[in-house]
């Protein structure tokens, strides 16, 4: 005759007891591993001295003028988010293509020629130079990069700063010159 206890429930199935040592250890040599790719990544990074230019844009719906320069941002087809299209002033060099109707070519600010890393796709295929595309405007008298192909490059290699971007001339009253934000003689660019 059985007890008056019912007998045991049994598990239906089996436990394995987990210990902290466990999962450190096992996760350790992948922490290592993220560690290690993240350090190679940011060393590559560094390798590159700019920003990608020169592919193809989208400037927006309405053509621009004939001799005018249109700067576009954001262009969510650039990685720098800035579309540039500057008048063809000279005949283009043999195998680069001027962009037809709203397009321009992906630019990137820039302090020197060696900050315009051209991609391989691009129609420009002198290259790129860096320069102030304009004079007015919220990017008035920024360097941006400007493919070789478009335009005229003086002897000495470099596109010339225009006057209306002197900041020593208090007539010049582009935003992005030293000494005008936040001064009253300027109040337009007191943001």
């Amino acid at each position: 005759m059985p007890g008056p206890f019912p007998p045991p429930i049994q598990p239906l199935f089996q436990v394995v007891r987990l210990t902290w040592i466990s999962r450190v250890t096992n996760i350790a040599p992948a922490m290592i591993s993220i560690r290690v790719l993240i350090a190679g990544a940011l060393a590559f990074a560094a390798a590159c001295g700019g920003e990608p230019v020169g592919r193809i844009c989208d400037l927006g719906t309405q053509l621009p003028q004939a001799g005018e320069v249109v700067v576009a941002s954001p262009s969510l087809d650039c990685v720098s988010r800035t579309c540039l299209r500057v008048p063809l002033s000279r005949e283009l060099p043999e195998g680069s293509k001027y962009p037809a109707g709203t397009n321009g070519l992906c630019t990137a600010e820039c302090g020197a020629d060696s900050d315009c890393e051209r991609v391989p796709e691009s129609p420009c295929v002198t290259g790129f130079t860096c320069g102030v595309a304009v004079t007015v405007g919220p990017f008035c008298c920024r360097k941006f990069c400007i493919c070789k192909d478009y335009v005229v490059i003086p002897d000495s290699g470099q596109l010339l700063i225009p006057q209306a971007c002197d900041s020593n001339n208090a007539a010049n009253a582009c935003c992005n010159l030293d000494g005008r934000t936040g001064n009253a003689s300027y109040p337009l660019c007191n943001s």
